[in-house]
């Protein structure tokens, strides 16, 4: 009889590890799922905030041009906050554009350009006029007009 018992006692622990593994797998499962509406539900939030702004800002273009009489012009169209600003240049001055006119000093290490020099490329031959035939006519000019009388 104990060979019977050990093969029902094996049969009861594989299926016991059998339902384990179902558990965790549907655990799993279940987590990625609740991961991805997660992921999901903020985008959705972060493409909702977009399109709010985006309409907004459509809404307020519409009204500025229904202010000035249904007409679209750069004028109506521009943002209305800078218009307040008196501006003399210094937004010009203070942007910093990362180049400067002014070398920066080396101290002791070769210059090396950010931007390497193209290769000077050979002068180009002057292209050879078109060959003509040997009864080949002269182009009527058109628009010469050097014939015709004008005090007529």
């Amino acid at each position: 009889m104990s060979s019977a018992e050990d093969r029902y006692r094996a049969a009861i622990s594989t299926m016991e590890a059998a339902a384990r593994e179902q558990d965790e797998q549907r655990g799993l499962r279940e987590r990625r799922l609740a991961e991805a509406q997660q992921q999901a539900r903020e985008g959705m939030r972060q493409e909702l905030a977009a399109a709010q702004k985006y309409a907004e800002h459509m809404d307020e273009l519409n009204k500025r041009k229904q202010s000035a009489g249904g007409w679209a012009t750069e004028k109506t169209l521009a943002d209305k906050s800078r218009e307040s600003l008196m501006e003399f240049g210094v937004h010009d001055e203070e942007a910093d554009t990362g180049y400067t006119n002014y070398p920066t000093p080396s101290y002791g290490t070769p210059a090396v350009s950010p931007h390497p020099e193209p290769a000077p490329e050979p002068p180009a031959a002057a292209p050879e006029p078109p060959r003509r035939g040997r009864h080949a006519r002269q182009p009527d000019d058109e628009d010469d007009f050097s014939s015709t009388s004008w005090l007529v």
